[in-house]
C-alpha cells in the first residue's frame, strides 16, 4: 500500500506539476476529514464502501467539484491495486451535471471594482483581464516572470498541464503594474505587521521576509479580495458562490480580445493547446506580441481610448454590414435579371 506521502511523491518524480500535487493534498485532506483519520493513514481505510459514502456527502457542491475530487481519489485506490465495477463503479462515474452558474463580467462592473480597490487591486485586476492567464498562476507569479515592461513568462511549473508561454500586457496594465510595484515594499511592511500578530497568538505561520511573489499574496488573499470587491459593487450570488470569480477575467479576455485579434492567437495566448492552428504554432513571439499590441484595446478597462475605439469597431462592424447588405441586394437584383432574360430567350426559342 502506497501511503499518501509516498503516491504524492511518485506524481512529483513524474514531474507533475506542483499547484497539481497540491491540489491532490487538499483532497486527500478532504477524504481523511469524512473518514476521521489522519492523512497519513489513509492508506488503512481504503474500503470501496468508504469511497462510496464519500461519494454520497458531497451534495451542495458543483458536480465539476464533485467528479475530479472522486476521480483523483479513485485513482489513488486504483494505485493500491483497488478497482471498482458494477454498480459502485456507476457511483462513480456519474455525470453529476450542473448547470453553469456565473454569469458575464461587464465593463461596467470591472470599472467599479478598479474604482474602489487599492493599488495591488488594480494591478491583479488588470493584468488578469490583459492577459486571460489563471488566477492561481497569476497568484505564483514572481517578480522576474515579469519583464518589467510588457511581457510575462508563466512557467510550466505553475501553469495547468505544464503548459506555460508567454502573455502580453496592454498600456493600462503595465501602468498599473508600475505603480503597484512602487507601493510593494509597503504593503509587505504592514502585511508583516499583521502577520506578526496573528503569529504570536498562534493563528497563522510568520511572513516570508525575502517574498519574491509578484503580487506578495497567496491566490486565497487575492482570491479574497477579488471576491469582497464584487460584493461592494454587485455581489450577485448563485448556488455555490459569487456570480463572478476571478476566472471570470480569464473569460472576459477571451469574450472581447477576439473582437481585435484572430481567434487562433487568443486560444494560443490562453495555452489552449487543443486548438492551435498550425500557422500559429509557426509565428514568432514577436510576431504575436505585436499583433497583441495591435488589438490590446478592446482589454482597457478605465482608459478613455477603449470606450472610443470600441465606437469605432460598432461603427466598423456596421458599415461592413451595410455594403453587405448592398452588395446582397445587387446579387440578387441581377440574378432576377438573368432570370427575365432566360425566361425571354425560352419565349423566342417557342
Amino acid at each position: 500500500m502506497y501511503t499518501v506521502d509516498e503516491y504524492l511523491e511518485m506524481m512529483a518524480a513524474a514531474d507533475r506539476a506542483p499547484g497539481t500535487i497540491r491540489l491532490y493534498r487538499t483532497i486527500f485532506t478532504s477524504f481523511a476529514r469524512f473518514l476521521g483519520v489522519p492523512v497519513s493513514e489513509i492508506h488503512d481505510h481504503l474500503l470501496p464502501e468508504n469511497l462510496i459514502k464519500y461519494a454520497g456527502s458531497q451534495k451542495g457542491y458543483s458536480g465539476n467539484t464533485v467528479r475530479e475530487r472522486l476521480a483523483i481519489l479513485r485513482a489513488y485506490y486504483n494505485e493500491n491495486g483497488i478497482e471498482f465495477a458494477g454498480l459502485k463503479a456507476k457511483v462513480l462515474n456519474a455525470k453529476r451535471h450542473t448547470e453553469p452558474d456565473d454569469k458575464p463580467l461587464e465593463l461596467e462592473t470591472l470599472q467599479k471594482m478598479m474604482d474602489i480597490t487599492d493599488a495591488r487591486g488594480r494591478a491583479f485586476i488588470s493584468v488578469m483581464v490583459s492577459t486571460g492567464m489563471r488566477g492561481g498562476e497569476c497568484a505564483q507569479l514572481k517578480i522576474n516572470d515579469w519583464d518589467g515592461k510588457d511581457t510575462i513568462t508563466i512557467p510550466g511549473a505553475i501553469a495547468k498541464n505544464g503548459h506555460g508561454g508567454k502573455v502580453y500586457l496592454n498600456a493600462e496594465a503595465q501602468e498599473f503594474l508600475n505603480i503597484w510595484m512602487r507601493n510593494r515594499d509597503e504593503f509587505i511592511r504592514l502585511a508583516s505587521i499583521h502577520t506578526e500578530v496573528f503569529t504570536r497568538h498562534g493563528i497563522s505561520p510568520a511572513r516570508d521576509s525575502n517574498d519574491n511573489r509578484l503580487f506578495a499574496s497567496g491566490y486565497n488573499g487575492l482570491n479574497a479580495m477579488f471576491r469582497r470587491l464584487y460584493r461592494a459593487v454587485d455581489g450577485e450570488r448563485g448556488r455555490y458562490r459569487g456570480k463572478i470569480t476571478p476566472h471570470s477575467c480569464r473569460k472576459y479576455f477571451r469574450t472581447h480580445a477576439v473582437k481585435t485579434m484572430d481567434l487562433d492567437m487568443v486560444e494560443h495566448l490562453m495555452r489552449h493547446t487543443g486548438y492551435l492552428s498550425s500557422s500559429y504554432v509557426r509565428l514568432s513571439d514577436e510576431d504575436i506580441r505585436t499583433a497583441f499590441h495591435a488589438g490590446e484595446h478592446a482589454l482597457y478597462i478605465t482608459r478613455v481610448d477603449h470606450r472610443t475605439n470600441e465606437q469605432k469597431i460598432i461603427a466598423i462592424r456596421a458599415e461592413q454590414e451595410d455594403q453587405i447588405a448592398s452588395q446582397n441586394r445587387e446579387i440578387e437584383k441581377m440574378q432576377k435579371e438573368i432570370a427575365m432574360l432566360l425566361r425571354a430567350s425560352e419565349l423566342a426559342e417557342k
